[in-house]
């Protein structure tokens, strides 16, 4: 690439480019006829440089590029760099620009990208072909000897591969509780001069109700202002938010990004549309009712300063700041106690492929990037980004920080809410699934059991808990009346259908138990002992979820969040 004169003209420095210091520096403003040119003369690799460093190339001279600077405040590492800038791009101008003139091509990436450069890690088909094949081989050896079986012979057979899935729950929760709690030690202090540039990606979408709590949140953050990329996240069609959010005087630290009008309309879509934009090493996602404790970002940072970079994400513990406002967000705290303060900490503490949760985990960029951002197609991209990092090599850890979030207080919003993670766990599952052997060689043997565990196993163990009740409760009867069993199959599979049941049944019970014991709430045991009725619930989840993989696998359900009479009152 040559010289370009009119945007050198245009432009005007007042010194030479390569004396240029930056401080105390007053460069002339690009106009934006300059911007766009130059965007128009950049191949993809220099897109990816101008934006998530904010250097336009906007001139080029024999063997130097002179660039337009779109910080705010510049990095120090940038530096070197930063001594052929000539012109400065004006705040605000360069999130327009980019929109205006890359938006049509940042929107197909982030739709595209994943299915495109790693196909069998994206949920953009239901099924892969193989699986296609196998399920019609299914359906048709069924039908084929379906006059030969017996309704017992066929439940038995049913009963006994969803026992087994029921089994891995199980062990899961043994293992969990088999752990004892870590000790929390202490980060070495980090200078504010080490710390790596942090980016959040906030998406929103119809979340006035919380913005004010959000925002308040994100200000409380102990982090370096300068050090701060705070990406909030609207939809080009959420007319409401975006007024909402230009009302605001937003501090310098957050900059809005808006995703245009695109199929599907989720927040893994949302979340790579943002991604090129990202300037942090670092980087993290709040939800819009998230209240992170303030030092979260530095510990974080401590953290992965002193981890193998094999540990790529740090997973925080999210919890509640209404866990007692009625019966729902007890179990709700419960269930989330369970997970995070037991069930976590251990797959993180044997190595193995950890589901994430939907925010508060923290990344290494680069390896984020490389192995192709979040799936847009997928409705839990989080637990979907979990598996996938263990599969290319990469761990979690859980470290010791909380965020809080608002427990759902309304049963349909909540219904909702889980049939969505349920339909995203089957996606999930059958995408790892493509491949059997190519995941258990990835994995290995305990990470491929667990895998079954954590997506098809929670999916089928809820969906057909009533079943197993159902079962265990005719069984009991049975035996009650002493009725005589018609053959010894019959009841070595009624045994272990009971056994199964009543004794995990106790040892879910005892791990939420051991969770509440860590979380230091006490007397809850109406809400333990009623835990089956929650489990009932969840399997009115689990049908709305495989109804809506049928008919809308890529629809998000919304969640409606700022419900809690405590949303404006309880801090953490």
């Amino acid at each position: 690439m040559g010289v370009d004169h009119k945007g050198l003209a245009a432009i005007k420095p007042n010194r030479d480019a390569l004396a240029y210091e930056p401080e105390g520096e007053t460069l002339p403003e690009v106009p934006i006829s300059v911007l766009q040119r130059a965007f128009e003369r950049l191949n993809q690799k220099e897109r990816d440089v101008a934006l998530s460093q904010r250097l336009v190339p906007v001139a080029w001279l024999p063997h130097i590029t002179l660039y337009a600077d779109g910080n705010d405040q510049p990095e120090p590492e940038q530096f070197p760099l930063r001594y052929n800038v000539i012109a400065r791009i004006a705040p605000g101008t360069f999130v327009a620009a980019v929109q205006k003139w890359w938006g049509p091509q940042l929107t197909k990436r982030a739709c595209s990208d994943l299915k495109q450069r790693l196909p069998d890690f994206s949920s953009h088909r239901r099924f892969s072909t193989g699986q296609q094949f196998l399920l019609m081989g299914l359906i048709l050896l069924v039908a084929m000897f379906w006059p030969l079986i017996s309704i017992s012979g066929f439940m038995n057979v049913g009963g006994l591969i969803l026992t087994g899935l029921f089994a891995s729950m199980i062990w899961l929760r043994l293992l969990a509780m088999s752990e004892k709690a870590s000790a929390h030690s202490a980060e070495p202090e980090m200078d504010d001069e080490a710390l790596p540039v942090y980016s959040i990606l906030v998406p929103l979408f119809r979340e006035t109700a919380v913005l004010p709590q959000l925002i308040g949140a994100l200000q409380r953050l102990n982090y370096p202002a300068e050090k701060l990329d705070i990406k909030l996240i609207l939809e080009q069609t959420d007319t409401v938010m975006r007024r909402k959010i230009a009302s605001l005087h937003l501090p310098a630290t957050m900059e809005v990004i808006v995703v245009p009008a695109s199929f599907p309309q989720t927040k893994p879509k949302a979340l790579n549309y943002a991604l090129p934009f990202a300037r942090g090493q670092l980087l993290t996602i709040y939800d819009a009712e998230d209240i992170p404790e303030p030092m979260q970002l530095r510990m974080a940072a401590k953290a992965f300063a002193r981890l193998p970079p094999r540990v790529a994400c740090l997973q925080a513990e999210l919890t509640f700041y209404n866990p007692n406002e009625n019966w729902l967000t007890r179990q709700f705290t419960l269930e989330y106690a369970t997970l995070f303060r037991l069930v976590m900490p251990a797959l993180a503490k044997n190595h193995l492929p950890l589901p994430l949760g939907g925010t508060s985990n923290h990344f290494r960029v680069d390896v984020l990037r490389k192995v192709g951002g979040w799936d847009p197609y997928n409705v839990t991209e989080d637990a979907d980004l979990g598996i996938r990092l263990a599969r290319f090599g990469f761990y979690t850890q859980s470290f010791d920080s909380c965020t809080y979030e608002e427990a759902n207080t309304e049963l349909r919003n909540w219904l909702n809410q889980r049939a969505r993670w349920m339909k995203g766990f089957l996606q999930s599952w059958l995408v790892h699934m493509r491949n059997p052997l190519v995941l258990f060689q990835q994995v290995g043997p305990a990470g491929f059991f667990v895998v079954q565990a954590m997506l098809i196993g929670v999916v089928l163990s809820a969906t057909f808990y009533p079943l197993f009740a159902a079962l265990t409760t005719l069984f009991l009867w049975k035996a009650f009346l002493s009725l005589p069993e018609p053959g010894l199959l019959d009841v070595m599979v009624e045994g272990i259908y009971l056994g199964f049941f009543v004794v995990g049944s106790g040892i879910m019970m005892l791990s939420g138990m051991i969770a509440m014991k860590r979380k230091r709430y006490h007397g809850w045991w109406g809400t333990l002992l009623t835990m089956p009725i929650y489990w009932l619930l969840a399997s009115v989840a689990g049908w709305m979820a495989l109804w809506q993989f049928i008919h809308a696998p890529f629809h998000w359900n919304k969640t409606r969040h700022g419900l809690s009479r405590f949303q404006a009152k309880q801090r953490p």
